[in-house]
């Protein structure tokens, strides 16, 4: 458990935003996201807590005075006040159930993190809620604070179908309505930060339908071009995982795989089937591996299906060569083109099982051998020979080392 105890923060010190969010809603992540205002000495104010729990520290934006103290289970920010008032700092958040508060000194003598935990159901009487996000939050609803504030950071145009899947809330007609007029201005957001935010949808449980919602309003269209898009394809690839998953639970290993920094191989397979061509999500700035991913994924993906139709053990173990790393998104993308489940079910079960003889043969003989035994000179000819041994291994021709030995000896 994250410890900071109050004591250490100047007076007042308010926690805000999703921390206080959560805990109305009962609701409590593994990782701790803590959101501290302080009227002055944010930045100071950090460094102390971070010299004393030994914890890692960052200024993240020296103009503003916000810094950031790292635990190991989680992250504190502290923040300069902006504006004369609390009041005036939470008007300029983002949304009403974001825009709430507590004063840190008034829950109990000696509180900590822990206490508040432990006591989340006695905060009513000390919440500061000036734009009735509580009313939001039992509503369901999204409610902007003001349309000048979405504007000042668009990032939270995007986040806000975000937050709209996370929490399973609605967005209310006229916020959306601004989402929708500001959404030119998510073109000026660094493709970083859109990449992450789009991870984040992409990985909360129907956070698909959000997605859809979201490019239904055009707010990505600077982003994801509505004319390179395949909707119909990524309309059904959340319930083939969820299907996949449930007749395969070993791929749950596969879809967490992770990629780059908090990306992981889900969002990589929701992305192939949004997208005709890898070139279409170019401007998200993917890392090498993604980009590999979603290449090999839409590339060989049309060969797949063709390869259904009747493919000879040679064919088969030269495809998963190449598409060994990423297989299962092609079986999960061929799904979702309504492709027989029982043709894809056999590559599925041989890429599953990993003393399958074709997906993953073991090598009989090794270039040393071919050297030693044959005195064979090292060349690319020894490539060869050995990918000839591999097919006549596959095939079921030779099955020891003596063979393919004897095998290399009549090809020579």
């Amino acid at each position: 458990m994250l410890q900071i105890d109050f004591n250490d923060l100047p007076t007042p010190a308010y926690l805000v935003g999703g921390w206080v969010r959560d805990r109305i809603l009962k609701r409590q992540g593994r990782y701790l996201d803590l959101d501290f205002v302080l009227p002055d000495k944010a930045v100071e104010t950090a460094q102390k807590i971070a010299k004393k729990y030994k914890a890692g520290f960052v200024v993240l934006d020296a103009e503003r005075q916000i810094a950031r103290v790292v635990f190991q289970n989680g992250t504190a920010d502290f923040a300069q006040q902006m504006g004369s008032s609390l009041e005036a700092d939470l008007g300029r958040r983002d949304f009403c159930m974001n825009a709430i508060a507590i004063e840190c000194h008034q829950l109990n003598q000696n509180a900590n993190l822990a206490n508040l935990e432990e006591n989340s159901g006695n905060l009513s009487e000390l919440l500061i809620d000036p734009f009735d996000g509580i009313g939001d939050l039992t509503a369901k609803r999204i409610r902007m604070v003001a349309p000048e504030n979405l504007a000042e950071d668009p990032l939270r145009i995007l986040r806000g179908y975000r937050q709209a899947a996370q929490l399973g809330f609605v967005i209310e007609d006229l916020t959306r309505q601004v989402l929708i007029k500001l959404a030119p201005k998510l073109k000026l957001i660094a493709a970083e930060r859109v990449r992450t935010e789009l991870g984040y949808l992409l990985s909360i449980t129907n956070g698909n339908q959000w997605m859809k919602t979201a490019l239904c309003d055009r707010i990505l269209e600077d982003w994801l071009p509505s004319q390179h898009l395949n909707l119909e394809r990524f309309a059904k690839i959340e319930g083939v995982i969820a299907s996949l998953l449930e007749k395969f639970p070993a791929l749950e290993l596969f879809f967490s795989n992770q990629l780059a920094g908090d990306r992981y191989a889900l969002v990589i397979v929701k992305l192939a089937a949004l997208s005709n061509s890898a070139t279409a999500l170019e401007s998200l700035g993917l890392s090498r591996v993604e980009q590999r991913w979603l290449v090999g994924i839409l590339r060989h993906l049309p060969q797949f299906t063709e390869l259904l139709q009747g493919a000879s053990a040679t064919q088969q173990y030269r495809f998963f060569q190449q598409t060994l790393e990423f297989f299962p998104a092609i079986a999960t993308l061929a799904l979702t083109s309504d492709h027989d489940f029982a043709l894809i079910e056999p590559w599925l079960n041989r890429w599953l099982n990993p003393n399958d003889a074709i997906a993953y043969p073991i090598a009989l003989i090794s270039g040393d051998d071919l050297r030693e035994e044959l005195g064979i000179a090292p060349s690319p000819k020894i490539g060869e020979l050995l990918e000839s041994v591999k097919i006549a291994q596959v095939e079921g021709k030779i099955s020891s080392k003596q063979e393919a030995i004897e095998f290399v000896k009549g090809m020579m």
